[in-house]
């Protein structure tokens, strides 16, 4: 792989000749020099490549009285000489070096070329003025594949170090660290463990040391055990959880109900979908949490036939003889003779077999089946109606009271847990 160096330029000369010196030594095979432009006094452009002696290392000094010199002026060569550089390199001028706007975009532009060019990147920030440093240093940080570069070395004063500086690369693991984490906590905090998921795996491929890898690969555990629990993949989230049952035992003790491994309502499915349809709705996912909501309701009634009357709503047929009007459900078989029935029929058979959920059905009816038409009409059901937000609140609001109203009717204490924004 090629490799580029992209060295800010200022008004010491020695760091950036120590750099090229130290780095050419493994090869260079481009140089970037970010300066400042023109040819005034101020510019650092000439000092790069200029014939002669462009470095002014002291100014002549006269006497103000008899006009004697009694400090000689002292030059250097440029800098590509000093170093013995013979390489090819490009000169960035900027025209305002304390114009952000302008150093940002020419360093992004360089740091391109660069990339283009599938160059191994080594970014010495350690010239040119406060904007221009500092732009290459924030480059440098966030970009993961830049080698940070800072010229070191004893200071003799507070302007800058010796000509026995040397340049090394910086180990920024943890601020790089701590940029992936900001991000991802903040997608964890809205429950979105997938693309944090994402994320995190990402960066485990970038090669930090040691404690930061496990830091890392605890939140990719994390993530993937709520991603998973969303997911409705209860058994993998339970088998990757119980590594952390210290930190989440509420969580884990309820993914045990849910799974039916300790004792339980029987409706933690119902529950939990709840819980998911108001994760989708707190992101804005409306289509997506009706959806959860209309399984929730649907999947309250099933349970409550299969468990309480040993029914089972997708092969009603074999139940026939604990219904009153057969001939009613007879009606509703398929070619295969099957008898399957949806979300209403469940709660009319409850109404029919006198449960309490059908007897609260039939109190609810004209709402319910209001409500399930912003169901119906959506883009996830028969329709072509997107959700908005404040359907979602209206649809939310009836079916947890409706639910909650009927687990009241039949002693059921609903329990609701709603998974870790932050960990």
């Amino acid at each position: 792989m090629p490799k580029a160096l992209i060295i800010t330029v200022g008004g010491s000369d020695e760091p950036i000749v120590n750099a090229i010196k130290v780095y050419n030594k493994n090869g260079i095979d481009f140089i970037y020099f970010i300066c400042s432009g023109g040819d005034s006094p101020a510019s650092s452009s000439p000092t790069i490549d200029k014939e002669g002696k462009p470095i002014l290392v002291k100014k002549e000094i006269k006497c103000p009285h008899c006009k004697e010199i009694v400090v000689e002026a002292h030059q250097r060569e440029n800098i590509l000489k000093q170093s013995g550089y013979k390489g090819r390199y490009e000169k960035i001028e900027i025209n305002n070096p304390d114009n952000f706007e302008e150093v940002y975009k020419k360093t992004f532009e360089c740091i391109n070329k660069a990339k283009k060019d599938g160059c191994e990147i080594i970014a010495d920030f350690t010239g040119g003025t406060k904007t221009m440093s500092s732009v290459l240093a924030i480059f440098s940080a966030l970009d993961f594949k830049i080698k940070p570069s800072l010229t070191i070395g004893e200071r003799r004063d507070i302007n800058k170090t010796t000509s026995l500086s040397t340049p090394i690369i910086l180990d920024i693991d943890s601020v790089r660290a701590d940029f992936i984490f900001k991000i991802t906590d903040e997608l964890i905090s809205r429950y979105l463990y997938f693309p944090a998921l994402l994320l995190l795996e990402k960066t485990l491929q970038l090669g930090f040391k040691q404690e930061i890898l496990e830091k890392i690969t605890k939140k990719v555990l994390l993530c993937k055990v709520f991603y998973l629990w969303d997911s409705f993949e209860y058994e993998k989230a339970c088998d990757n959880l119980r590594y952390y049952v210290d930190e989440f035992k509420r969580e884990f003790a309820y993914l045990l109900k849910i799974l039916e491994r300790v004792k339980n309502t029987g409706y933690e499915l119902v529950f939990d979908l709840i819980s998911n349809a108001q994760r989708q709705g707190f992101n804005g996912f409306y289509d997506n949490a009706v959806a959860r909501l209309y399984r929730a309701l649907e999947l309250f009634a099933q349970i409550r036939l299969k468990k309480f009357h040993n029914i089972d709503t997708s092969a009603l047929e074999k139940s026939l003889d604990k219904l009153k009007n057969k001939e009613k459900w007879l009606l509703k078989k398929n070619e295969k003779g099957e008898i399957k029935i949806g979300l209403q029929d469940d709660y009319k058979l409850l109404l029919e077999l006198e449960d309490p959920l059908g007897k609260i059905y039939a109190e609810n009816e004209n709402e319910f089946t209001d409500i399930l038409k912003l169901r119906n009409n959506s883009k996830l059901a028969h329709g072509n109606l997107p959700i908005d937000e404040n359907s979602w609140n209206k649809f939310f609001a009836f079916c947890k009271d409706f639910i909650e109203m009927g687990c009241k009717e039949i002693k059921v204490k609903p329990e609701y847990i709603n998974l870790p924004n932050s960990f």
